[in-house]
């Protein structure tokens, strides 16, 4: 009975309207969802995640090296044929001018000797630390660089969907609407009360309703595809976005943009240029610096032995002990202008970032004023083209019901919804400019 009582539960949830919406859509976004979900999961944010920990571990790269280094070395050697060297054999007794051939040393020999090295002063390794913790502040400003273009990619994505689906819903209207129209004109004519002319006017409507139908349909499909990409979801993953076009547009409708709280130092791009050039001056340094000595030191401990026992761990093979303790001092003295021409090259390096952070600086003061203005006029437009999409609608409405009461023509009709269309096409693209404006805008800005 249990398992009747089950099967007719879970029957229940398949037709339920909870369980039908979790079927059609696997998860649900708003704007700001939607953004920080891109945050944490999109490829290119993962990506600059990497780079910034891979930065990390550069810093302590860097400092090892100026902490000691221990090696151990050992060997064993079975020496199969022992070299042969030629001595007088007058020395032996032997006929003078004649040779005999001696052998040297005993088959197998074998080593091992542990060596540590400590650098004491070394002023590339003082730079080079320097430079890696700056390497990491421009890992982490590239990061936030790369956050803030997912931002206004996923912001423009979303917003796309949203119109497409508006368009959709608009001319599929249109077409339920022509349908409709078809059915009454053929109605008509076959009583004598049409022309085959408006008929075929009609089919000719509802077959361009169509066409833009599928196109409308296919961008919807193209836009979420997009979307889910720059979230990191699979292309083919159902989403539900839960805002609406209205909630997003009315707030920018009435508000007025400033510009006057603009701080250029704020900026990523600006700030990103910065640490570049940190980073250019640490480099320079590093090259000054191969002018200066460096000192470390040494030490060795080993032991060696040679014997005609395979085993030489025997205890009664002898082993021999050596050890060294030592400085080292290098002092360049002459290296034909080599140092001197990349302290050069990179001097003329960090004069070109200069001028690029003027340029930059250029370019982000005419980025919020061009994209101020693009907003105003985006306001500007979309409310013109809103006020005309509700004239053009209006206009169709009466034609098609003069059209119904035999007073308009079946081509007045067709040029009145074509108008109406049109109309509505610069409206949804409006729309869409409104919206991008305010991010372009919010991104020149820097508050992304």
């Amino acid at each position: 009975m249990k398992h009747i009582l089950l099967i007719f539960m879970v029957i229940l949830l398949g037709f339920s309207p909870v369980a039908k919406a979790q079927t059609e859509f696997n998860r649900q976004f708003t704007l700001a969802e939607a953004q920080q979900y891109a945050l944490e999961n999109s490829y290119s944010v993962k990506g600059a995640a990497y780079d910034l920990q891979v930065a990390r571990k550069k810093v302590w790269e860097t400092i090892a090296d100026g902490l000691p280094q221990i090696d151990v070395a050992a060997d064993y050697s079975n020496n199969l044929d022992l070299s042969v060297s030629l001595l007088p054999s007058e020395f032996f007794g032997g006929t003078p001018g004649t040779y005999t051939p001696i052998k040297f040393g005993q088959r197998y020999t074998s080593s091992a000797s542990i060596s540590v090295n400590q650098k004491i002063f070394d002023g590339s390794y003082i730079v080079g630390t320097m430079a890696a913790k700056v390497f990491v502040q421009l890992s982490n400003d590239q990061k936030e660089k790369t956050e803030i273009e997912i931002i206004n990619t996923i912001s423009q994505s979303y917003f796309t969907v949203l119109v497409a689906e508006e368009n959709y819903k608009t001319i599929l209207e249109n077409v339920e609407i022509n349908e409709k129209l078809l059915n009454e004109t053929s109605a008509y004519h076959q009583n004598g009360f049409r022309e085959e002319l408006d008929v075929d006017q009609i089919r000719l409507l509802l077959n361009t309703s169509k066409n833009k139908l599928a196109d409308a349909k296919r961008a919807i499909q193209t836009s979420r595809i997009i979307l889910n990409f720059g979230l990191g979801l699979a292309i083919n993953e159902k989403l539900e976005l839960t805002n609406s076009l209205e909630e997003l547009v009315d707030p920018i409708r009435t508000e007025s943009p400033v510009i006057n709280n603009f701080n250029l130092s704020n900026h990523i791009d600006f700030r990103v240029l910065q640490t570049q050039m940190k980073a250019q001056e640490l480099i320079i340094k590093k090259e000054q610096a191969a002018y200066l000595p460096t000192i470390s030191a040494f030490y060795n401990y080993g032991k060696n032995t040679s014997s005609d026992y395979t085993n030489v761990f025997k205890s009664e093979v002898p082993w021999f002990k050596s050890s060294v303790l030592g400085f080292q001092l290098k002092m360049p003295i002459f290296s034909a202008g080599q140092k001197r021409s990349r302290i050069k090259q990179e001097k003329i390096n960090f004069m070109k970032l200069e001028n690029q952070q003027e340029m930059t600086q250029q370019n982000l003061q005419m980025d919020v004023s061009l994209s101020f203005t693009n907003l105003l006029n985006a306001q500007e437009k979309y409310e013109n083209d809103r006020e005309g999409l509700k004239i053009a609608k209006r206009i169709f409405d009466r034609t098609r019901i003069k059209f119904n009461e035999g007073i308009s023509t079946s081509t007045e009709l067709s040029e009145n919804e074509k108008q109406y269309l049109d109309t509505h096409s610069a409206y949804i693209n409006s729309t869409l400019t409104l919206l991008n404006s305010k991010i372009a805008f919010e991104k020149a800005l820097g508050n992304l």
